[in-house]
């Protein structure tokens, strides 16, 4: 599955293009971690991406996640960010999770909210997805300024609920519905 936006391809990679992955994360090692949690000791090799992308895949395959990786149209060899829907449910909670992550050097230039928006009309459209929730740490205001933007509300705070960095941390909880 492929997606097009104005300025942006959003695509579903396969095992092959784990070095690709490997890149995006090695280059922004230092401006992912201080939200993310802890990752694996052999999270920064291939072997580990090739597994994580074959995974992903069948993930994609039961329809329990999607995960787009985002390149420029003129730039198809290299991941600019990824956004990635996952834990969807069926049924009466019809709602999934998204997370997102963009590089460094292609932030601030709405590459985060285009692709983010071209990826909920897919769960929206496609995937007849109810609620998508996003969890964001209170200090990251660049996250929470785009998602809000993107019509997400704010429904609480959730205490210690996800560990980052070591340390449990509060989380923002803000969910967009789709009301078509």
């Amino acid at each position: 599955m492929t997606n097009y936006t104005n300025r942006l391809v959003l695509s579903i990679l396969p095992n092959s293009e784990a070095d690709k992955v490997l890149a995006f994360y090695e280059n922004n090692k230092s401006f992912f971690e201080p939200w993310e949690p802890e990752r694996d000791p052999n999270f920064y090799t291939i072997s580990y991406q090739r597994v994580t992308l074959s995974i992903e895949y069948n993930l994609i395959l039961q329809s329990k996640a999607l995960r787009f990786w985002v390149f420029q149209q003129e730039d198809l060899h290299t991941i600019i960010g990824t956004v990635n829907f996952y834990n969807i449910l069926r049924g009466p909670y019809s709602s999934c999770q998204i997370g997102y992550k963009f590089d460094q050097n292609h932030t601030g230039k709405g590459y985060a909210f285009e692709s983010i928006q071209a990826g909920m009309n897919v769960l929206f459209q496609e995937y007849n997805i109810h609620r998508i929730e996003a969890n964001i740490m209170p200090s990251n205001l660049p996250s929470i300024h785009l998602i809000e933007k993107l019509g997400f509300s704010y429904e609480g705070l959730a205490v210690s609920s996800i560990k980052v960095n070591g340390q449990w941390q509060d989380h923002a909880r803000y969910a967009c519905i789709n009301n078509d």
